[in-house]
């Protein structure tokens, strides 16, 4: 399988950049896709949340990260290739979809995880005659994959880490499946417990200037500070700092950076899970 020390050490150094980017979901998720692009040479990751309505059945699939693509063309392949599978049958999605879904999850039900490359699942004329291949793959130069499939205990659900060649690339191999396995095996126990998701207290939902205004606070700054700063009337500062203590529901600077300093994910209430955008008056303060 040829995995080195550098290996290990690369993956090692990469968990611990993601955790340093612990409270912002969009921002780790990233981060890690692509370093795990970087670490087996690929061109496109991609990051699903896997929705099971029922046994050999597709609920709903959602794309909740993905990198080397244009932001347009995530919109018009990635996410509606998906579409296209949820709510389906596995054997029907996997025969007139997606040839090789039905034996990843069988594998990954046999084993509670799963990390395989595309020749382990299908041969590579099926997979090209594939709707898959045809209306998004091919289009988004991406060729061979190498997925990777857990559980993920906080909240619990099913994510898949996917990482793509282009054509004319070498193909995945075992060295690959070992190394994308050991990320995935060192990243999912950490999520919830150590990476905030959009169900804690998190940047998530969070305005750019209350990102802003948060990173300044988290940096030592006084509320006249952040005003100064950012170029604002006192009064809109004082009225960001207050909705960064609701949106973490806080009711102090030493609790908000209390929060900061321990890196523990909080479990956000109903009432907090709302974005918190700038009003136009706040824009142009």
């Amino acid at each position: 399988m040829d995995v080195s020390a550098k290996d290990i050490s690369t993956i090692i150094t990469l968990v611990r950049e993601v955790c340093d980017r612990w409270d912002d979901p969009r921002a780790w998720r990233e981060h890690l896709l692509r370093g795990a692009c970087r670490l087996v040479d690929g061109n496109v990751g991609t990051i699903l949340q896997v929705g099971m309505a029922a046994p050999g059945r597709f609920g709903t699939i959602r794309v909740i990260s993905a990198v080397g693509l244009p932001e347009e063309m995530r919109r018009a392949l990635v996410e509606a290739n998906v579409s296209e599978t949820s709510d389906r049958d596995l054997t029907e999605a996997s025969e007139n979809m997606m040839p090789g879904l039905a034996r990843f999850f069988a594998k990954f039900d046999r084993q509670g995880w799963a990390t395989a490359t595309r020749s382990q699942l299908t041969d590579q004329t099926t997979y090209h005659a594939s709707p898959a291949y045809q209306n998004f793959r091919r289009l988004a130069d991406c060729d061979d994959y190498v997925w990777s499939m857990r559980f993920v205990d906080v909240p619990r659900r099913i994510e898949s880490l996917g990482i793509d060649r282009p054509h004319g690339a070498r193909p995945f191999g075992p060295r690959e499946i070992t190394l994308l396995k050991l990320l995935h095996d060192e990243i999912v126990p950490l999520i919830g417990v150590r990476l905030a998701t959009e169900e804690h207290h998190c940047r998530d939902g969070l305005s750019k200037r209350l990102r802003e205004t948060l990173s300044l606070l988290l940096a030592g700054k006084s509320e006249k500070e952040v005003a100064h700063d950012l170029g604002l009337q006192p009064r809109t500062a004082h009225e960001y700092v207050t909705m960064i203590y609701q949106h973490f529901e806080v009711c102090s600077r030493a609790e908000l950076l209390a929060y900061f300093v321990h890196r523990t994910p909080k479990p956000r209430t109903a009432e907090s899970i709302v974005p918190l955008v700038a009003t136009p008056r706040e824009c142009y303060s």
